[in-house]
């Protein structure tokens, strides 16, 4: 295990600060990889809305609801927090102790699981314990990115997505189950993980000694926090929607997030690759991300979205239209809000530069209360509730940018 600076009394080495060039290529390598993952997952589901009895999709696209959250509240903040005490010290006992957390919350989510279902809330349960196991898969990739390591995360990318293809369609085709095809889209592929190098983190996880964990465990708290009600704000109104309108307004919501999955995707793989790179040293890009070019290149990137999803949601007007009459409306609401939180949104990675984790949590939880009383207000229709998430998503997102505009690195 490396000697953290503290306890060697040097001072631990700092990477150079990368170039744009850098940024761009592992960008692209994330992308890709991540990519050929997400379209596995796009392809399955949007053609398990078209095959799928409207009611049988509405039952999937909760227990995919139920996977996104149980995976945001089984986390901890531990993919940022590792990444940021990874990088602040080269210490690999913060990603070991990381592992460790990640594999008891399996446990965890298992026995809240067959506990719901014992209950006789199956499709709930079965997504409990599927959030739980996907995060044993994404703190590889984490860790991947954390040392730096392309190759094996690529790798083990590559792998996830052929079992994910392969076991879902299977799932979809050959049995047409939503319980079925949710543990083939989430929980099979996990396997891939054992590809990744960083396996031997994980097999090694509850190896001693651990570094000290008081700042990390402080840090993952807000970090915890911010990623809870991140994950919260688009997925909780889809069982608001179950309990308050028919089956066709879940499915149609269900096929939103579907459909905006590819946005999540590219913020996704910026973020992953640029918070290691900011850390440590002076970045590039964060200098360019607060300058007036940095604005005007983020509301050209928002324009760019916007284009792109107009033109998605016509496509999807016609091939869903029939099954899902609002579905175009609601796309392109939810959409303008969600592209824009998500560009507005890189300006919060100076929240892990800048030392103040715990204004992001505050900002969530904010967000979080307020999206409460929107959703009982605006809740007699789906157009209702879509447009009062989207106003939360972006206004947040932006309070958030202007308090952190006024914070100066230390």
């Amino acid at each position: 295990m490396t000697v953290p600076a503290s306890a060697s009394g040097a001072t631990a080495p700092q990477p150079s600060a990368p170039s744009l060039r850098e940024i761009a290529a592992h960008t692209t390598i994330t992308f890709l990889s991540t990519l050929a993952i997400q379209t596995t997952t796009f392809a399955i589901l949007a053609l398990a809305a078209l095959t799928l009895p409207v009611t049988e999709f509405a039952r999937l696209s909760l227990i995919v609801a139920s996977v996104m959250l149980a995976s945001a509240l089984f986390e901890f903040g531990l993919n940022i927090t590792a990444t940021k005490m990874y990088g602040d010290t080269r210490d690999e006992g913060y990603l070991r102790a990381a592992f460790a957390m990640r594999l008891l919350m399996v446990l965890v989510g298992g026995v809240a699981g067959v506990g719901l279902a014992l209950a006789g809330a199956t499709d709930v349960g079965t997504g409990i314990l599927l959030g739980a196991l996907l995060n044993v898969w994404n703190g590889m990739r984490a860790t991947d990115q954390a040392r730096q390591d392309y190759s094996s995360f690529t790798r083990s990318s590559v792998a996830f997505a052929v079992l994910r293809a392969g076991a879902g369609m299977i799932a979809l085709l050959m049995f047409a189950d939503p319980l079925l095809i949710a543990i083939a889209i989430y929980g099979l592929p996990v396997v891939a993980s054992v590809l990744s190098s960083s396996a031997r983190l994980a097999l090694r996880a509850f190896a001693w000694p651990w570094p000290p964990l008081r700042d990390a465990l402080r840090y993952g708290g807000y970090v915890y926090v911010n990623a809870v009600t991140f994950i919260a704000i688009p997925y909780v109104p889809q069982f608001f929607i179950a309990s308050r309108l028919d089956a066709t307004a879940v499915g149609t919501y269900g096929l939103i997030l579907t459909f905006v999955g590819p946005v999540s995707l590219l913020i996704y793989s910026l973020r992953s690759v640029l918070l290691p790179k900011m850390l440590g040293s002076p970045s590039a890009f964060e200098s360019l991300l607060w300058s007036k070019r940095g604005l005007a290149l983020i509301g050209a990137f928002w324009a760019v979205m916007m284009a792109g999803g107009v033109a998605v949601a016509c496509g999807i007007g016609m091939a869903y239209g029939a099954r899902f009459p609002q579905i175009e409306t609601v796309f392109l609401i939810f959409f303008a809000g969600f592209s824009g939180t998500a560009a507005i949104g890189l300006y919060s990675l100076s929240v892990h530069t800048r030392g103040v984790p715990g204004l992001a949590a505050a900002i969530g939880l904010a967000k979080l209360i307020a999206l409460i009383p929107a959703v009982i207000l605006f809740g007699t229709s789906l157009v209702g509730i879509v447009s009062a998430v989207a106003a939360i998503m972006v206004g947040f997102e932006v309070v958030l940018a202007l308090l952190l505009r006024g914070k100066a690195r230390p």
